[in-house]
């Protein structure tokens, strides 16, 4: 009869309590010969009536129960032992174990298993592992088929009287192993539960290659864990702690497929089957009944989690129905259905923002989001496809490819990079230039690696922009003074973050780069936000950075639903780049006028506004007044973008360095008459010019549309003549053409706010 623990001081309780622990603990032990036997999970023992996941309840009283305690035998670790190690690749580790007091173990007492920091699988000793004696020590020699890379590993042996220890080693630049002193884990702990419910279960092997998906992981160890500990409480008299399990998945390419939900649903609500639905299937305007699929789908659902694809399709017609619908079926009963909700960060915020009944079903706990994939990740899932595709990669050609993914990814050319973009490499770059080189020298004997000479690296590191380049190029740029210094701030504070964070030090903030550029045409604000995309692609800030430049007539529909549907396509092709809108401010009157689907662009930026690393820079362009009008009217507008930068005229000196520049580059070389009327030529038009001047525009009108249509015409006249030098003549065409009276510069014709 058990005692009721509220009736008892602090210090007896804590003394009931252990005592409980342990006999609970000693109830279920397993037998040593049965451990094996716990391993292995097939599709029949996913369910269970108390709980989702499977318990193990394996440790013997006698274990100690804190991580503070020392190991009862010495352990070593040594990976690729008697190898080159200037080669990142695979190869062998060895595990070393000495017993004390004259013990000698079997050779079956241990079982090792080798993981990285982030419970990626290595290697175990349950397969491709000798064993060798020396007196009381044994080593097991397991060999591991995937690439060792510098970083952080664990080893988790399991003793036959199971007990656990847990020893971490790191890999140095040079792949030396360093390691401290090996600890007990904690009876229950995550090592255990890892070792015992999960390691071997094939869903967990499925997923624990995927890259990006580590909060996937977490969650499954994090409901293992759970599991266990409701069982101990069920043992106590208490209640289950109930498990979430509604899930928000936030996803940044096609990695996460039905398989790896699947998978997914298996670790986390193994009790329920999977209903995976495509939301653009629900509405079939074609159909008498529109809604009959959606129909047909509730009336199939009993026991499943509800998994929503393509989400977008809940804003169009039809979808608040749906909605409606679907939130009733998942909510009705004593135990709801689970409900997952799949699709990019944006897409997802929107649909909830849009459906206060849907963002009710779920916490904030809720979110798992797919996450850029690591060099390690990307590493094995490269050297994984090859595999798939039956090719054999030499030791030179593993040690190059991880070196280059590495570097590819301090460069930040390869955050937006998926299995996807990892399997179409392979399929359309590298095998068939391995397959050109051996059907070129056929080899009856020797079946050929592929080699270094069949994949190029440039692939992975590209010819690219490093950072001291981009700000370098930004930095040769005429004027911008004020410009240059702004930015290299942010990008110094940027750096700044970055290196705390890799030296695992608290960085709480998280900063935002939305820019206003303000200021007249043609004084760079194109060219710097170009520069600037290079600049955060180098820093690991956006995947791709190109420019998407866009102004209100890209944009704004003409009837309802086509602004939102512009916005859509628009924001997909800007993701991983610079979205550049130009006079922003003409999105934007001020006046709540719904009828202007201006103020629609607006509220689909916000979502793009608000997250915290979107993979996308906005840029809002325009005139100083008329920005500087509308951002006073939306306060909440304004604190999304952090930067402004004012471009500033170029005065006369600076447009003749442009028009320098530009003739320069296509080694265009002046006559000292044409130098000095050029000089004039700009000095004149800068003197008289108007409000909207275009700055370094119009010089380039002068220079390509001016000047060297002059000369072309003249020396059309000459044939065989000099076609480097311009003469005083070609200039002085080009002014009777492109002052600023024969320009004809007019105002602009300004919409929404006005200066």
């Amino acid at each position: 009869m058990k005692k009721d623990l509220l009736k008892l001081d602090n210090e007896q309780c804590d003394d009931e309590f252990e005592k409980m622990f342990q006999e609970f603990m000693e109830s279920h032990a397993d037998d040593d010969d049965d451990l094996d036997s716990t391993l292995d999970s097939d599709d029949d023992d996913e369910k269970n009536d108390d709980d989702d996941a499977p318990t193990r309840f394996s440790r013997k009283s006698e274990a100690k129960a804190s991580s503070q305690f020392q190991a009862p035998y010495s352990l070593g670790v040594c990976v690729l032992d008697d190898y080159d190690k200037t080669y990142y690749t695979d190869g062998p580790v060895s595990v070393y174990i000495s017993t004390h007091d004259g013990f000698v173990p079997d050779t079956d007492r241990f079982k090792c298993y080798v993981l990285s920091d982030a419970f990626f699988p290595m290697c175990s000793s349950l397969e491709h592992c000798t064993v060798q004696r020396s007196g009381n020590d044994l080593t097991y020699v397991i060999n591991c088929q995937r690439i060792w890379v510098p970083g952080n590993y664990m080893l988790l042996v399991r003793d036959k009287d199971d007990t656990l220890v847990r020893l971490d080693f790191q890999l140095d630049e040079q792949l030396e192993t360093h390691f401290d002193g090996a600890l007990y884990t904690q009876i229950c702990g995550i090592e255990d539960i890892l070792t015992t419910t999960v390691i071997n279960d094939r869903h967990w092997q499925n997923m624990a290659v995927v890259p990006g998906i580590g909060q996937m992981r977490q969650k499954i160890l994090h409901e293992r864990h759970l599991s266990v500990y409701n069982e101990l409480r069920k043992e106590f008299g208490a209640g289950k702690l109930r498990y979430d399990r509604n899930f928000l998945i936030s996803t940044r390419n096609q990695d996460i497929t039905g398989e790896v939900l699947d998978d997914f649903r298996a670790q986390v609500a193994s009790s329920y089957s999977m209903e995976l639905v495509d939301c653009s299937t629900l509405f079939d305007p074609a159909c008498n009944n529109p809604y009959e699929h959606l129909g047909d789908l509730l009336m199939r659902i009993s026991n499943d989690v509800i998994c929503l694809t393509n989400i977008g399709a809940l804003l169009s017609t039809g979808g608040k129905l749906i909605v409606k619908r679907i939130v009733a079926k998942v909510s009705k009963g004593n135990e709801p259905l689970p409900l997952w909700i799949c699709g990019s960060r944006m897409e997802i915020e929107e649909l909830l923002s849009q459906f206060p009944s849907l963002k009710a079903l779920f916490m904030r706990s809720c979110w798992v989001e797919q996450e850029p994939a690591t060099a390690f990740e990307l590493i094995q899932a490269f050297f994984q496809v090859l595999a798939e595709e039956n090719l054999l990669p030499s030791v030179p050609l593993k040690d190059m490819v991880a070196k280059a993914i590495i570097q590819g990814c301090g460069q930040g050319r390869l955050v937006s990079w998926s299995l996807g973009d990892i399997r179409r490499l392979v399929a359309e770059d590298i095998q068939p230039r391995y397959v050109k080189r051996v059907l070129q020298n056929f080899d009856f004997d020797l079946l050929p690696l592929l080699l270094p000479e069949d994949v190029d690296t440039a692939l992975f590191v590209g010819h690219g922009d490093t950072y001291e380049k981009c700000l370098s190029e930004l930095n040769a740029m005429v004027g911008l003074d004020e410009v240059k210094q702004g930015i290299a701030t942010m990008a110094n504070n940027t750096r700044f973050y970055q290196e705390r964070r890799r030296r695992n030090l608290p960085t709480s903030c998280k900063a935002a780069y939305h820019c206003i550029f303000t200021g007249n045409p043609g004084t760079g604000k194109t060219t710097v936000a170009r520069m600037l995309g290079r600049i955060y692609r180098s820093l690991g800030l956006l995947s791709k950075g190109e420019v998407i430049a866009v102004d209100r007539t890209k944009l704004v529909g003409r009837y309802i639903g086509e602004t939102e549907e512009n916005m859509k396509v628009v924001l997909a092709e800007a993701q991983g780049n610079v979205l550049f809108i130009d006079e922003a401010y003409n999105l934007y009157d001020g006046a709540n006028d719904r009828k202007d689907f201006g103020a629609r662009v607006i509220d689909s930026l916000l979502t793009v506004l608000s997250q915290p690393n979107p993979d996308m820079l906005v840029v809002f362009a325009g005139y100083e007044k008329q920005m500087d009008a509308m951002l006073n009217t939306n306060q909440g507008l304004m604190g999304r973008f952090p930067y402004k930068y004012q471009f500033n005229d170029y005065d006369a000196a600076q447009l003749l360095q442009i028009a320098n520049g530009l003739l320069s580059r296509d080694e265009y070389i002046l006559s000292e008459e044409a130098e000095r009327l050029l000089r004039e030529s700009i000095e004149l038009v800068y003197k008289a010019r108007p409000e909207n001047f275009s700055n370094a525009r119009w010089v380039e009108q002068f220079v390509n549309n001016g000047i060297i249509p002059a000369m072309a015409n003249r020396l059309a006249l000459s044939p065989g003549a000099d076609y480097q030098h311009i003469e005083a003549a070609d200039v002085r065409k080009a002014y009777e053409r492109f002052n600023v009276k024969a320009f004809g510069l007019k105002p602009r014709r300004k919409v929404g706010f006005g200066a």
